[in-house]
């Protein structure tokens, strides 16, 4: 951890067995997964988690992500993750995340954009002033915010459906957001797309979706050929979740 600037959390992994593919790349949802960890250590520290925020019966959600991987890790590498908040307004709190090989280069970069709800009613609540006044790194380049127009295929088609099981909750009693991207690449790892194929991927989360609810899997194709999934709650059409794929060429 970075005990020079607590607006700074750093920790280093090893990419591990039950981390990759059967080609020895870092799946993009342990990537993800290592960082969300090192957010919420972060908001530990900094006394923002949820369950430091249980009493004001306030938590965080996840609603945008962008990711962008420079180089795939493989089995076995070293890397760094460093995140940090790089900013808020009325409802929303922005931090980013930097990924780093052994050599310290930059191999992947991740803007997300969080919010707070009520977790009695599950609606919208302003970032507390206490909040606020944490504020961001002075001596650090923020990210561009994660792009909030996601765009969309004419035609969607469906390629399974999931329900959820209790394993797929998190620290936060719903879906954990890792699941949901599991759910929405697996289609395309089924096509023959892995984890080292993709070098961008931006993430909506749109709604909740409860445990034993099932959802639909759609995916589709722009006039871009660009690749798209989408997450809906097969009882009534709502969108929990969807994504769009940049492919390496």
């Amino acid at each position: 951890m970075n005990k020079q600037n607590p607006l700074v959390y750093t920790h280093r992994y090893k990419v591990n067995g039950h981390d990759v593919n059967a080609d020895k790349y870092l799946t993009i949802p342990s990537l993800l997964r290592s960082m969300q960890e090192c957010s919420l250590q972060h908001a530990r520290n900094l006394k923002t988690s949820v369950w430091d925020m249980k009493d004001d019966h306030i938590t965080w959600v996840l609603i945008r992500k962008e990711l962008k991987v420079i180089e795939p890790l493989r089995l076995d590498d070293i890397y760094t993750v460093i995140t940090y908040p790089s900013g808020f307004d009325k409802f929303f709190a922005f931090r980013d995340y930097l990924v780093f090989n052994e050599e310290k280069k930059l191999i992947a970069a991740a803007c997300s954009t969080w919010t707070l709800i009520d977790t009695d009613t599950r609606k919208l609540s302003k970032i507390p002033q206490k909040i606020m006044e944490i504020g961001t790194p002075k001596d650090l380049k923020f990210l561009s915010q994660a792009d909030k127009v996601m765009g969309k295929p004419e035609t969607w088609s469906v390629f399974d459906s999931r329900k959820v099981r209790p394993y797929d909750l998190d620290w936060n009693s719903h879906v954990s957001n890792i699941v949901l991207v599991r759910y929405m690449l697996e289609p395309y790892k089924t096509n023959g797309i892995e984890d080292h194929h993709i070098m961008k991927l931006l993430l909506h989360f749109k709604n909740e979706i409860e445990i034993d609810k099932e959802v639909d899997v759609l995916i589709g194709t722009d006039d871009s050929k660009e690749q798209y999934g989408m997450l809906k709650s097969k009882i009534d059409s709502m969108v929990i979740a969807s994504c769009k794929l940049n492919i390496r060429s």
